[in-house]
């Protein structure tokens, strides 16, 4: 049986901040996406995508990480359920990991007291946030501290390889190289 790793989905989520770490990650572990609302989700692209569970179903001692993508709407995601959840997650020591401005739920829930963060936050979207992000911002593209991983958005394919080595997703450098969208030279 595979092990699991779950990813929140909420309306104008940004799927490609999150594609290239779900195809590394699907390799290995069942990838269970989960929302608050029934019915299919809208992503920005317009994508819709069928959740597996609501929130209310979810228990976090059976997932190895959560993962936030950013969105338009993430800064409006304020859903005790979720919010709790994400506690949840935290206070069982469980990785969570977020890009873009998906760390403003995370603030929101309490999760950054303490830690290293970063983020991808424009001006008006950190004036709305400012009061919950209580942690430490450090002008990196991924940072990782304790079991928060978070990337600035157009950090996704360091964000999906962070994923994956944290998981343990990469059998050989070759794979590895491959995401990450190194050449190769072929031999003839």
């Amino acid at each position: 049986m595979k092990k699991k790793v779950l990813i929140y989905l909420y309306p104008q989520f940004r799927e490609f901040e999150v594609i290239n770490a779900l195809s590394i990650i699907g390799k290995k572990y069942d990838v269970l996406t989960f929302a608050h609302v029934s019915g299919p989700i809208d992503s920005e692209c317009g994508l819709l995508i069928q959740p597996m569970m609501k929130t209310r179903k979810v228990d976090p001692l059976e997932y190895e990480m959560i993962i936030i993508p950013g969105g338009k709407q993430v800064g409006s995601q304020t859903i005790p359920n979720v919010i709790n959840l994400l506690k949840s997650f935290n206070k069982e020591n469980i990785k969570i990991a977020t890009i873009g401005n998906g760390i403003l739920i995370l603030g929101r829930a309490g999760i950054l007291d303490g830690k290293s963060y970063t983020h991808s936050l424009d001006e008006s979207e950190l004036q709305k946030g400012q009061i919950f992000l209580n942690g430490m911002l450090k002008s990196k593209a991924i940072v990782e501290d304790k079991n928060l991983l978070t990337a600035r958005s157009n950090a996704y394919i360091p964000f999906g390889l962070t994923i994956g080595k944290i998981l343990h997703c990469f059998d050989n450098l070759e794979e590895y190289n491959f995401y990450k969208g190194a050449t190769v030279s072929i031999s003839k």
